[in-house]
């Protein structure tokens, strides 16, 4: 199954679930209430959990090629004048490089870490990845893009980690976001996605956008701004935080009891192979035994040497041999119509004696039994007869004979 279902906390304790594919379209409905009602929908798929943008913080930095490990090691060290916490209580994520060629990168406080995974466990449930609701913000080329939910601003510029503020107006948040590096484009389009209580609380600010931005785009969501995360995300993973201690353990005993009946049935049938294989050696073992005995009774009396090799030997060397007085033997001439034969001709049937071969073929047309024939003679060491030539639903039924030249 390719969906994933998507599953957002919340600071109540409930929360918000819905499977999407890999496209981002919606499959099924969405789902709110407790979150032990997210097992019974879950259906072998793969799960990922949105936490609350406000504990996990999303930057950049410029990091050497080295180990996920290696890297996590590197990283508090970029990160510790922004932290609030000591970097030993943080957990550290590495996630995907940037067009501006950083990576980005998530820290979470332990404590938190510890009271999702918590919560998730009480609820029967072990995600496959635990993400930033932020990172569900979309990246679009030269536009600043804003998910408003209620009073809480999630964004991203071009090109860059997202940001989350809670309780900022509108315009302190562009503030802060739109102020530029001196290397930075200047952002002329906005697009905003809220949901109604978002939309009712900026109102009159989001009216104000269109004299500050060339375009400005506002969508207001009736079902909220949780299926627009996730369908962001089902496109483009955000960065996974179970990483180092906190990834999830594979749990190979669980996944395969209940193949365990079926493992057993194969591996009686791979046993139960292996010994009808051997019944069959050992049949064939003797049965070669007794073909070998009678060929070489048979190679004693024609060529007086009882030994397979020395018997095959012999009879290549009678067939390789002259025939008479003509130095083109049976192989040779084989070798030659080989040669001559077109990929569209079929030999039906061949006999050969005194140094003469005859063919029955099936051509395409008396045009290809004629280049047949003539490319034989050109070898000078034949003389080709064409005896018939008829017409069939298969094609042209010819008949050939092909004589050794006289040396």
């Amino acid at each position: 199954m390719t969906d994933t279902l998507f599953v957002r906390l919340s600071e109540t304790g409930t929360a918000t679930w819905a499977a999407f594919d890999a496209t981002g379209h919606l499959v099924g409905s969405i789902g709110r209430g407790a979150l032990g009602a997210v097992r019974a929908v879950l259906a072998g798929r793969r799960c990922t959990v949105l936490v609350n943008g406000i504990d996990v913080l999303t930057s950049q930095a410029e990091l050497p090629a080295a180990s996920q490990t290696r890297l996590r090691q590197i990283v508090p060290f970029s990160l510790e004048e922004a932290l609030a916490d000591d970097v030993e209580h943080v957990a550290f994520a590495i996630g995907a490089r940037l067009p501006s060629g950083t990576t980005q990168i998530a820290a979470v406080a332990t404590e938190r870490m510890d009271a999702w995974l918590a919560q998730l466990r009480a609820a029967g449930l072990a995600p496959q990845a635990l993400c930033s609701e932020a990172d569900g913000v979309p990246d679009i080329p030269n536009t600043l893009v804003l998910v408003i939910e209620g009073a809480r601003i999630f964004g991203r510029k071009p090109g860059k980690p997202p940001f989350t503020f809670d309780g900022l107006t509108l315009r302190q948040t562009l503030d802060i976001v739109l102020a530029r590096q001196p290397d930075e484009p200047e952002l002329k389009h906005v697009r905003v996605f809220t949901d109604e209580p978002g939309h009712a609380h900026y109102l009159h600010e989001l009216t104000e956008l269109d004299s500050e931005f060339a375009s400005a785009e506002c969508k207001v969501a009736s079902d909220g701004v949780f299926p627009h995360l996730a369908a962001t995300l089902a496109q483009r993973p955000g960065t996974n935080l179970l990483q180092g201690p906190y990834a999830p353990s594979s749990n190979w005993g669980a996944a395969l009891k209940p193949w365990r009946p079926v493992a057993a049935l194969v591996a009686a049938s791979v046993v139960l192979a292996f010994v009808l294989q051997g019944a069959q050696f050992l049949q064939l073992r003797r049965a070669d035994a007794e073909l070998t005995e009678l060929v070489g009774g048979t190679c004693q009396r024609v060529v007086g040497d009882p030994s397979v090799s020395g018997c095959e030997r012999e009879v290549r060397q009678r067939l390789g041999a002259s025939t008479g007085t003509t130095n083109e033997g049976f192989l040779s001439t084989l070798a030659a119509i080989v040669a001559a034969r077109d990929t569209d001709m079929r030999v039906e049937a061949l006999s050969y004696r005194n140094r003469a071969m005859d063919l029955q073929l099936i051509v395409p047309s008396v045009a290809k039994l004629d280049e047949f024939s003539r490319a034989l003679e050109q070898t000078t060491r034949f003389d080709v007869e064409i005896e018939a030539a008829n017409q069939s639903d298969a094609g042209t039924e010819g008949r050939v004979r092909v004589v050794g030249a006289a040396p």
